[in-house]
């Protein structure tokens, strides 16, 4: 059995995003973890969200903490990946052989769309890891990230779609 898959949002600031990220997670069969001011699925937000959700918004399942500190205390056992483009962050594409060696839950975070991932955390991260840019943009937005590193991660895992 390959090991279940969580994505984690760290002050994502668009529900849209949000609500395209959960239509990924139900893809995917992966829960979502909403910290910080990223928009929830609940109130005002709501009606963001379901228009890139499109049902989704009712079928993941989703909690949300205040800090990532939270979220580390909570499942301290699980795979914390970042994603995350830095000085130190290892192409995706290259870490496939521990993304097939590891056991237990995987949590995928990604960060707000301008400032990414807090240092703090991916110094503290199992691995931060990018996918790799050949245009002149440095990043894809979050929401087509989440999707193209849920697809590869979960093949990784499972050796096929």
């Amino acid at each position: 059995m390959s090991p279940k898959i969580t994505i984690v949002l760290d002050n994502v600031r668009s529900g849209w995003n949000v609500g395209s990220i959960m239509r990924t997670c139900d893809a995917l069969g992966a829960d979502l973890i909403l910290v910080g001011y990223t928009p929830l699925p609940v109130g005002k937000s709501l009606v963001v969200i379901k228009k890139t959700a499109i049902g989704a918004e009712e079928t993941v399942n989703w909690s949300s903490f205040s800090h990532f500190q939270e979220v580390l205390e909570n499942f301290p056992t699980a795979n914390h990946l970042a994603i995350e483009i830095n000085q130190s962050s290892q192409n995706l594409f290259n870490y496939d052989q521990q993304i097939k060696s590891l056991e237990g839950q995987i949590f995928l975070w990604f960060g707000n769309e301008i400032h990414g991932l807090p240092d703090e955390f991916c110094s503290i991260a199992k691995a931060v890891l990018h996918l790799p840019m050949n245009g002149t943009k440095e990043s894809l937005n979050v929401s087509s990230t989440v999707c193209a590193v849920g697809y590869l991660i979960r093949y990784y895992l499972t050796c096929s779609l």
